[in-house]
């Protein structure tokens, strides 16, 4: 198994990871599920920003083909990323859906809380699903472990829908506790907040 950064060239796969990794959240975020693919197909194009394939961790098999993704956030991250997806919503979505995106903003911010100096997050962990149970969710693990190695930080965080059991249990395996459960009210979800120590 191979992990390196994504290249636009792999967007669309990403995207559709991405997508899986919280189809529920990301459907209600971006007014359905139609038009979140189509923003994150298009995000994932972009150079810089969240959703941009070169700002995520790639799994491929030796036939290049993308077995999972994560990517990972620090408290502070380049200006090029700020502004790529600053731009990527301005540019790609709806005012109707932006504004949608506003509104919920104090509610997201409560539920997922950013990562302190110390922490790196963890985040859009998706294994294609012929290729789960086989390692590849661990090896992205490790990979962001030696960034957080590398950086100095203490902390590896993430968020995790508690009803996904498997990816709540694989966590647990990795190492990580849970730390805190808070509910995102308007899709109804629980969410644990999770920890490893470095």
């Amino acid at each position: 198994m191979n992990i390196q950064r994504g290249d636009v060239s792999q967007s669309d796969v990403i995207a559709e990871l991405i997508f899986a990794s919280e189809p529920r959240l990301l459907s209600f975020l971006f007014g359905g599920e139609i038009q979140c693919k189509a923003y994150l197909h298009q995000a994932c194009h972009q150079a810089h920003g969240q959703f941009s394939a070169s700002y995520h961790w790639v799994a491929s098999a030796k036939n290049n083909s993308i077995k999972g993704i994560c990517a990972a956030w620090f408290s502070v991250m380049p200006i090029e990323f700020q502004q790529g997806t600053i731009s990527s919503l301005r540019g790609l979505l709806t005012a109707q859906q932006i504004i949608h995106l506003v509104a919920y903003k104090e509610s997201l911010d409560l539920c997922f809380a950013p990562p302190a100096p110390h922490q790196i997050c963890i985040g859009h962990v998706s294994i294609e699903p012929s290729s789960r149970r086989i390692g590849i969710a661990t090896a992205l693990i490790a990979q962001v472990l030696h960034d957080a190695k590398e950086n100095t930080k203490r902390e590896l965080i993430l968020d995790v829908e508690t009803a996904n059991t498997g990816a709540f249990q694989c966590y647990l395996k990795a190492g990580f506790d849970e730390i805190k459960q808070t509910r995102f009210e308007a899709t109804q979800q629980i969410f644990s907040r999770m920890r490893l120590l470095i």
